[in-house]
Parts: C-alpha cells; structure tokens; sequence
C-alpha cells in the first residue's frame, strides 16, 4: 500500500462549512480557506497539508495522503458528529489526483 497515495478519509456536510471552519480554527493555527464557487479549507502539519473540499463532490471531502491517517482521525474527532456524512475505513482512493 503505497503511504503517498492521495486518498478521502471522510465525508461532510457541505451546509456546515462555517460551524465546521469555526471549529477548527479553535484547535489549528496554520490553516487556509475560502469561498469561490467552492468551499475549501486547508489544514498545513510542516510540509503536508490535509485538504477539506468541494471541489469535486457535492459535500465537503477531507483528504490527503494515506500516511496522514492519524492526522485526519484527530481532526474528525474537533468536528460535530452531525457534521460528518461518513468515514471512508480504509479510506478510498482519490482519482483526481
């Protein structure tokens, strides 16, 4: 299994995006977002970075290389339940990189 895979971890609720930006910025210093058409948060961990988006689905994915599992679970666990569609366990494979 290749650990630089680009992959989806989870999937969110798209209507939450400010409740769930909100919520993050309380927990992560080092982070990026934005409003054009589609929302998009990015999460920046020393050279990697966990992408929360809509770029290319209807809600929000969180994504990121495979080895960042860990990194992706501590951030669902800062994010209201009710804000999570679904978990990809394993995650699933992101064909738009």
């Amino acid at each position: 299994m290749n650990q630089d895979e680009f992959v989806i971890f989870a999937e969110l609720n798209r209507d939450k995006f400010d409740s769930i930006l909100k919520s993050l910025q309380k927990h992560f210093s080092n982070m990026q977002f934005g409003r054009q058409g589609d929302d998009w948060i990015w999460i920046h961990f020393s050279d990697e970075k966990i992408e929360i988006d809509s770029f290319y689905s209807m809600n929000l994915e969180l994504k990121g290389k495979r080895k960042q599992y860990a990194t992706a679970k501590e951030i669902l666990s800062k994010i209201e339940k009710d804000y999570v569609l679904e978990v990809f366990d394993p995650p699933k494979e992101d064909l738009t990189k």
